[in-house]
């Protein structure tokens, strides 16, 4: 019985083991392909294999930006927006993403009006400085030394500790709900990857929400979602629902 754990235990390792080598070399396969591609299939053959990756539940800054160039060089410019939106929080100091970004944003041709930013961005503009993993482990850090603090002052007796610890738990705090905020998976924001018709509801024999159809790289705010539509806020036209296949989240 004891051999045999051991040999499951060894299969776990190796499977551990292998599991970043397999993403890895995923990972380079698609850099390959993009780097050869010559015509918009060729981009969304790279985009795919990175999309294999991101199915795993693997945060990446630089598959999510690499994404983007795929479907940005393929013509597929909703789908680039979402994934540079998705790679901003994880790479928030990278300047050629920001670049990119607002590149795809000129060429889509369903451009809205910019939907309206958070004002905890203001307040917590600073927080921008750090990746959203950083903001995570720097907030954990800084619940823990506000524990100590209080620790300390309990014990020393010196009040002037429960002073520190309410700035450390105030920044931590406010750093953890920053983080909670910019999760990649936890934002609410949208595009559309086609022509489409927005509805008043879900089905194709509702009114056309809009008077003009949606175009690739209208960006909206999602509001709830079904299993064949979204209901989504676009900013400067209105609410309406659109059929899931035309939505990149």
């Amino acid at each position: 019985m004891t051999g045999f754990l051991i040999l499951v235990m060894m299969f776990a390792q190796i499977a551990a083991a292998e599991e970043p080598l397999s993403r890895e070399r995923a990972f380079m396969r698609a850099l390959e392909l993009f780097d050869n591609a010559k015509t918009p299939d060729d981009y969304r053959a790279s985009a795919r294999k990175l999309e294999g990756i991101v199915a795993d539940k693997f945060e990446n800054g630089a598959v999510y930006y690499n994404l983007g160039n795929a479907y940005f060089r393929a013509g597929d410019y909703g789908k680039a927006i979402i994934n540079y939106r998705k790679a901003k929080p994880l790479r928030p100091r990278d300047s050629y993403l920001e670049a990119n970004l607002q590149q795809a944003l000129s060429f889509a041709p369903g451009r809205l009006k910019a939907l309206i930013t958070p004002w905890w961005t203001y307040v917590l503009f600073w927080s921008d400085w750090f990746p959203f993993p950083q903001k995570i482990r720097l907030a954990s850090l800084g619940m823990i030394l506000t524990a100590l603090m209080l620790v300390s002052a309990f014990m020393l007796q010196r009040p002037r500790l429960h002073w520190i610890a309410g700035a450390f738990f105030i920044l931590s705090g406010a750093l953890g709900i920053d983080a909670a905020l910019s999760n990649p998976n936890a934002i609410d924001r949208a595009a559309i990857t086609a022509e489409t018709i927005a509805r008043k509801g879900t089905g194709k024999d509702y009114e056309p929400a809009f008077d003009q159809p949606l175009l690739d790289g209208a960006e909206f705010t999602v509001l709830s979602q079904t299993s064949d539509w979204t209901f989504g806020h676009f900013e400067g036209i209105g609410d309406g629902w659109v059929r899931n296949e035309f939505v990149a989240r």
